[in-house]
C-alpha cells in the first residue's frame, strides 16, 4: 500500500479546512459575530420558496431564566418570593413552557416566528445565551427567527442569579452584546439597519418586509436601580422608518412591523391607569406610521392577549398584542398571511414537563397562582388608594378577574361579575371605572380574527 506524507503545515492547512467546511454545513452555531453597521447589509429574499402564503408564529415576553440562576431551592426562598409579590409571572417553570412551545413549533414548521421583546427575565447573560440556543433549533427547522429586545432585556440593573433565600448580582448585555447574540435571528440578515438603535428590515419575500423597532430606553438603565418601563421611538429612527417606508410604497412591498410597547391603548385610559406600557407620544406616533404606510404591529409588554385598531383617512392600524407565556392563559399566535390577508388564530400552552405542586394541572396551577398573586399585588394597590386593610381585600379579587380576562382576551363580563362590580361604586367611582374599563374589549375581536389589508 503506497503511504503518504504530509508536512506539519500541510496538516493543519487540512484541518483549517475541514473546519471551515464543517462550520458551514453545520447546524451548530457556536461564533458570535458583531452586527453589522452598514445601512444596507444584504439584499434578496430570505424564503426561496415562492409560496403564496406565509405561516407566521408570534410568542412574546419568554422571560426566560437560566436553570444555573435558580438554585438551591431558590424557587421557594425569600428572595425569589418577593420578586413574584411585586410581578407575578410564572419565572420558575420559564424553561419547560417555552420547550413546550419550541416542541409545537418544530410540529407546526411556520415559515416565520416574530418575538416582540422580553426574552429573558431580567436581561441576565445566561438567559440570552440559553434562548439564543433554544431559538437555533428553530432555525434548524428552517423557520426564520426574528427578534427586538424587551424593556426587561438590555442593560438591566435587577439582572439577578437566585440560590437558597438570597439573590446575587449576575451580568447582563448591552445593546452590542444583544444583536451579536442574536445576530442570525433578525440582525444578520437585514437589508437595512437602522444606526440609531437595534431597528431592521429583513426582506422576507420579494413583496414582504418584516420591520423590527427597537423602541427600548436601555440607555437610562445605566446608572439606575430600577430598569425603565416605558419605550419611545427615537427621532432619528422615526426618519429612518419614514425614510424605507417610502421605499416600500414605491416598490409596493407589504411591511408587517413589531415592537415591544404597544402602538397604542388596548384599553381606555390605559396611558393613565397603567403608564408605560403603550410607546410615549403614541397619539401621534401612531397616525404618522399609518401615514407611512404600515397597517400591522405585533407587540408585547403587557402580557395580554388584545387587537386594537386605529381608523383615520380611509385607513386602519392594527395593533396585535400577543400575551406572555410566562402569564395566564399563556398564549401564543398561529398566522395564516394569504392574499395580503391575516388568518390569525390563538394557541395555549395546555402541559409541560414538569412535577407541578399538589398534583395540579399546568392550567389549574396558573389559574391558581395568578389569582392568589393578583389578589396580594391589587390588594396592596388599593391599601395605596386609601382603602383599609379588609375593605382592599374584599375588592381585589373584582381587578384580579378583570385583568385575567384582559389577559386571555375577548373579556366579556359576567351579570353575577358586573353586580360584584357595581359595590365599588359605594366605594369609589375611580376604582369602578378602572375595573370596567379593563372588561370592555375595544374592536376588533382578539383571538381568531381575519385581517384584510390594502
Amino acid at each position: 500500500m503506497k503511504s503518504f506524507k504530509f508536512s506539519t503545515m500541510k496538516f493543519l492547512k487540512l484541518l483549517s479546512f475541514l473546519a471551515v467546511i464543517c462550520l458551514i454545513n453545520s447546524c451548530s452555531k457556536d461564533v458570535m459575530l458583531e452586527p453589522q453597521n452598514d445601512d444596507s447589509s444584504i439584499s434578496g429574499d430570505l424564503l426561496k420558496s415562492g409560496k403564496m402564503s406565509l405561516n407566521i408564529a408570534v410568542v412574546s415576553d419568554i422571560h426566560y431564566l437560566a436553570a444555573s440562576l435558580l438554585r438551591n431551592d431558590a424557587a421557594n426562598g425569600a428572595a425569589f418570593q418577593n420578586y413574584l409579590a411585586a410581578d407575578p409571572k410564572l419565572i420558575e417553570y420559564s424553561i419547560p413552557i417555552l420547550d413546550k412551545v419550541v416542541s409545537e413549533l418544530e410540529r407546526e414548521k411556520p415559515d416565520i416566528l416574530l418575538i416582540p421583546g422580553d426574552l429573558t427575565k431580567d436581561g441576565e447573560k445566561l438567559s440570552h445565551l440559553a434562548v439564543a440556543k433554544i431559538l437555533h433549533r428553530l432555525a434548524c427547522e428552517g423557520i426564520k427567527v426574528f427578534v427586538i429586545p424587551g424593556n426587561h432585556d438590555i442593560n438591566n440593573p435587577q439582572s439577578k442569579g437566585y440560590r437558597g433565600q438570597n439573590s446575587y448580582e449576575t451580568g447582563t448585555v448591552s445593546p452590542e452584546r444583544f444583536a451579536a447574540i442574536y445576530d442570525e435571528f433578525g440582525y444578520r440578515n437585514a437589508k437595512y439597519r437602522d444606526p440609531h438603535s437595534l431597528s431592521y428590515i429583513c426582506q422576507v419575500k420579494r413583496d414582504l418586509w418584516i420591520l423590527g423597532i427597537d423602541d427600548c430606553k436601555y440607555d437610562q438603565n445605566i446608572g439606575a436601580t430600577v430598569p425603565e418601563v416605558s419605550g419611545k421611538i427615537r427621532s432619528e429612527t422615526m426618519h429612518w422608518i419614514k425614510d424605507k417606508m417610502k421605499n416600500a410604497k414605491k416598490e409596493k412591498i407589504t411591511v408587517l412591523a413589531m415592537m415591544h410597547h404597544g402602538i397604542m391603548e388596548h384599553y381606555n385610559g390605559q396611558e393613565q391607569l397603567d403608564p408605560g406600557y403603550v410607546v410615549d407620544d403614541w397619539q401621534s406616533v401612531a397616525p404618522e406610521l399609518m401615514e407611512a404606510g404600515i397597517q400591522v404591529f405585533f407587540t408585547g409588554h403587557y402580557h395580554a392577549n388584545d387587537i386594537t385598531e386605529l381608523q383615520s383617512n380611509g385607513k386602519t392600524l392594527y395593533d396585535i398584542q400577543t400575551g406572555s407565556l410566562v402569564s395566564t392563559p399563556s398564549p401564543y399566535r398561529l398566522i395564516k398571511y394569504s392574499g395580503n390577508a391575516l388568518n390569525i388564530s390563538t394557541a395555549h400552552v395546555e402541559s409541560i414537563h414538569a412535577r407541578i405542586p399538589n398534583g395540579l394541572s399546568f392550567v389549574d396551577y396558573s389559574t391558581l397562582f395568578h389569582q392568589q398573586h393578583f389578589d396580594g399585588y391589587f390588594g396592596y394597590y388599593l391599601q395605596l388608594k386609601g382603602l383599609d386593610g379588609s375593605t382592599a381585600a374584599y375588592f381585589a379579587p373584582r381587578f384580579r378577574n378583570a385583568i385575567m380576562a384582559h389577559y386571555a382576551g375577548d373579556e366579556k363580563i359576567t351579570g353575577d361579575e358586573q353586580l360584584e362590580v357595581n359595590e365599588l361604586l359605594g366605594v369609589s367611582e375611580e376604582l369602578w371605572g378602572a375595573v370596567m374599563t379593563l372588561w370592555t374589549d375595544l374592536p376588533p375581536i382578539d383571538n381568531e380574527l381575519r385581517l384584510e389589508l390594502n
